[in-house]
C-alpha cells in the first residue's frame, strides 16, 4: 500500500513545520516576551522624554528629538542593509553549516554599518553640539547595532535573550539618567546621550553573554565576496529603505529641519505620547517578519496571509481606542506632565494630527513585513517614492503659508498613500504565492499518479471477494 507512506511523510512535514514556527502557542509566548521588553523600553523612553521636556529649553529638547529621529533613520538603514537579509538567510539555514557563515557575514556588516553611521552623525553634529556630538554619534551607532542584534535573535528563535537585553538597557539607562541629568542644558543633553549609549552597549554585551556565542567579525576578502554575492537583494533592499526612510523618518526630519527645533518640540513631545502604539507594533512586526519568512519558505501562504490580516486588524482597533483616550487626556497631560511648556501651541490640533500620522503609518507595518519576506523590495521602493513625492508636494507649500502644525497634513497624506499601495501589493503577492503553491501541488500529484495507478491492481487483488461485496 504505497499511498500510506506519502500520507505519513506529509503528516511529518506538517508537524515539522509547526515545530519550526512554534505553533500558535509558541508564537504567542515569544510575542509576549518580546512585547514585555519593548514595553520596558517604551517606559524608559517616556520617562526620559518627560524629564527632558521639563528640564531643557524648548530649543534643546527639539534638538534631542531630532537626534533621536536620526537614530531611527540609522536603524532603518541597518535593517535594510543587514538585518532583513540576515533574517531571510538565517531563517532558512538554522542548524546547518551555512548558519555560521551567514552569522559572520552579517555580524561584520552590521558592525561596520553602525560604526560608519555613528561617525557620520558625530561629524555633522560637531558644529551644533561641540564635544556632545561624540556622545550623540555613539548613541546612534550602538542604537543601530542593538536593533540589528534584536532582529537576528528573533530569527534565531531566541526571544528571551532579546527581552533580557531590553530589560538591561532600560533599567541601566533609567538609573544612569536619574544619576546624571543635572546641571546646565548643555551638560544635561550630553549626559542624556551618554546614558542611553552606555545602556545600549550593556544590552549588546548581555545578549552575547546569554547567547554564548562571540561577536564574529572579519575583514577578509571572503567576507566581501559572500556579501557582494547578495548584491541584488541588498540593492533593492537598500533602494526600498531609502525611499521608505525619505517617505517616513526623512519627511519628519525634513519637517523638523525646516521649522527648527523650537517649533518641532511640541510635536516631538506629542509623538512620545503615542509611543505605546508604536512599541507593541514594532515588537509584533519583528516577530511576524521571522514567522512569515519561515512560513513562506515552507510554502504555507495561507497561514502567513492570516497573520497579516489579523495583526493589522488588531493594530487598527488599538489605534482607535488609544486615540480616543488620548484626545480626552491630552490637555491634562500638557498641563501637569509637561508643566504647561506648550500652552501657547494648538495642542489639540497637534494631538489629532500626530494620532492620524502614527495610526495610518502603523496600518502598513505588517503588510510591508510580508512584502519584505517575499523579497518584494522593488514594489516597496516604488510605493514609497510615490508617497514621498505626494507628501513633500503638500507639506512644503503648507509650511510657507501656514503655522508648522498644519504641515502634518502632508505627512498624513503620504502615509495614507503608502497604506493603499502596500495593501494592493500584499493582495497581489499573496495571490501569486497561492498560485505557485497550487502549481507545485499539481505537479507533485502528476508525478505520483502513475505510481498509484501501478499499484491499484495489487490493492484490488489483496482484497477478498467478501470484503469487495
Amino acid at each position: 500500500m504505497t499511498a500510506m507512506p506519502s500520507f505519513l511523510s506529509s503528516s511529518r512535514l506538517s508537524r515539522t513545520a509547526a515545530a519550526l514556527t512554534g505553533g500558535r502557542g509558541g508564537f504567542g509566548r515569544r510575542f509576549a516576551v518580546v512585547l514585555s521588553g519593548e514595553l520596558i523600553q517604551s517606559l524608559f523612553h517616556f520617562v526620559l522624554n518627560v524629564v527632558l521636556v521639563r528640564t531643557l529649553t524648548q530649543h534643546d529638547y527639539g534638538l534631542f528629538a531630532i537626534v533621536f529621529t536620526c537614530g531611527a533613520v540609522g536603524v532603518a538603514y541597518i535593517r535594510a542593509l543587514v538585518s532583513v537579509p540576515a533574517t531571510l538567510f538565517l531563517s532558512r539555514s538554522l542548524g546547518r553549516p551555512s548558519e555560521r557563515g551567514y552569522d559572520v557575514v552579517f555580524g561584520s556588516g552590521a558592525l561596520l554599518v553602525a560604526a560608519a553611521m555613528g561617525g557620520l552623525a558625530a561629524a555633522v553634529l560637531v558644529p551644533i553640539m561641540g564635544v556632545g556630538a561624540l556622545a550623540a554619534g555613539a548613541f546612534i551607532a550602538l542604537y543601530a547595532f542593538r536593533s540589528h542584534l534584536r532582529i537576528v535573535l528573533l530569527a534565531r528563535k531566541a526571544p528571551r535573550i532579546a527581552g533580557l537585553s531590553d530589560t538591561v538597557y532600560a533599567g541601566l539607562g533609567l538609573a544612569l539618567a536619574v544619576a546624571t541629568l543635572h546641571g546646565s542644558d548643555e551638560i544635561v543633553l550630553e549626559h542624556a546621550f551618554l546614558s542611553v549609549a552606555f545602556a545600549h552597549g550593556c544590552g549588546i554585551a548581555v545578549s552575547y553573554l546569554a547567547l554564548r556565542k562571540p561577536l564574529r567579525f572579519t575583514l577578509r576578502r571572503s567576507l566581501w565576496r559572500r556579501y557582494l554575492a547578495l548584491w541584488r537583494t541588498l540593492l533593492w533592499s537598500l533602494t526600498g529603505v531609502t525611499s521608505i526612510t525619505v517617505q517616513g523618518q526623512g519627511m519628519t526630519l525634513a519637517f523638523a529641519t525646516l521649522v527648527g527645533p523650537e517649533s518641532y518640540a511640541p510635536i516631538a513631545a506629542t509623538l512620545v505620547l503615542f509611543a505605546p502604539l508604536r512599541i507593541p507594533t514594532n515588537a509584533l512586526t519583528n516577530m511576524v517578519m521571522a514567522e512569515i519568512t519561515a512560513l513562506l519558505a515552507e510554502g504555507r501562504t495561507r497561514p502567513a496571509t492570516l497573520i497579516v490580516v489579523r495583526s493589522t486588524a488588531v493594530i487598527a482597533l488599538a489605534c482607535l481606542v488609544y486615540g480616543t483616550a488620548m484626545w480626552v487626556l491630552l490637555p491634562l497631560i500638557e498641563q501637569y506632565l509637561f508643566k504647561g511648556r506648550f500652552n501657547h501651541e494648538p495642542m489639540n490640533w497637534i494631538g489629532f494630527g500626530v494620532w492620524t500620522v502614527v495610526s495610518v503609518s502603523l496600518l502598513y507595518a505588517i503588510p510591508r513585513a510580508y512584502l519584505e519576506a517575499s523579497a518584494g523590495f522593488r514594489t516597496i521602493a516604488s510605493g514609497a517614492i510615490v508617497a514621498a513625492l505626494l507628501g513633500f508636494a503638500i507639506m512644503v507649500p503648507l509650511l510657507l503659508v501656514l503655522p508648522a502644525p498644519w504641515a502634518l497634513i502632508g505627512l498624513a497624506a503620504s502615509e495614507a498613500a503608502t497604506v493603499i499601495w502596500s495593501a494592493l501589493a500584499f493582495r497581489r503577492f499573496a495571490r501569486n504565492a497561492d498560485r505557485r503553491v497550487l502549481a507545485t501541488a499539481a505537479a507533485m500529484a502528476e508525478v505520483q499518479a502513475p505510481r498509484e495507478d501501478a499499484v491499484a491492481p495489487q490493492i484490488r487483488a489483496a482484497v477478498s471477494p467478501a470484503e469487495a461485496r
